[in-house]
């Protein structure tokens, strides 16, 4: 599903990311009230109680502040991460796959993308941007990658970077009943890391699709 250029292990040796595939979920479907308490919960057993100092200083938050920081940009997750621990915890009302990714991104702090399958088209290829590419984000602004910056494509261009995030096109809905996820993991990052946030996140899914066919889980990384 992930084809990585040679270039982004050049760029970044250590560098993971993580695919999940999952059909057949049913449209209109929401996350269960306990479910997502318990994925509010776990988020605050994990990290309330923490400053901003300690939260940067812990795993996986630690690499992905460094991340961004080398572009001159704030890891955006973090502030989520601050926004849920002060008690605003607000889920997307329609979508069950978007209720589900934004737990798992917040717990597992793992900077994830989630796209509607049918609206992709030929192989997914990651790479290193060259800051020409342009793409409609999901905030409907058209948005330029960031030189040397992560990006995933497909035949009609961007689908997401970690800088701009998801484009506007591939979006999940409330209609999506195939979804592709995929997890952006930079060096220093665990694979067990990865592989937790993607166990996770199917999980979450099958919380309220039980139905659903899983056609990929993996963690891609240089041999």
């Amino acid at each position: 599903m992930l084809k990585i250029d040679p270039a982004v292990w050049a760029a970044f040796p250590q560098t993971k990311m993580g695919a999940l595939v999952i059909e057949g979920v049913p449209t209109g479907v929401k996350l269960a009230p306990d479910e997502a308490e318990a994925g509010f919960c776990a988020i605050e057993q994990r990290y309330g109680g923490q400053g901003r100092k300690a939260l940067k200083q812990m795993p996986p938050i630690d690499a992905y502040t460094a991340y961004y920081k080398k572009f001159g940009y704030s890891y955006p997750v973090l502030a989520q991460l601050e926004s849920v621990l002060a008690g605003k915890k607000t889920l997307h009302p329609q979508s069950g796959l978007l209720q589900a990714m934004f737990l798992c991104e917040i717990e597992s702090m793992v900077i994830t993308a989630g796209h509607d399958l049918a609206r992709l088209s030929g192989p997914l290829q990651v790479q290193v941007a060259r800051g020409d590419e342009t793409y409609r984000s999901i905030s409907q602004r058209e948005v330029t990658a960031v030189p040397g910056d992560l990006l995933v494509r497909d035949d009609n261009g961007v689908i997401s970077s970690m800088m701009r995030g998801p484009d506007e096109g591939s979006r999940i809905t409330a209609q999506t009943a195939g979804v592709f996820f995929v997890l952006y993991a930079p060096p220093v990052i665990k694979t067990q890391t990865v592989e937790a946030a993607l166990k996770l996140l199917e999980k979450r899914v099958r919380s309220f699709a039980p139905g659903c066919t899983t056609k990929l889980l993996q963690v891609y990384e240089q041999e």
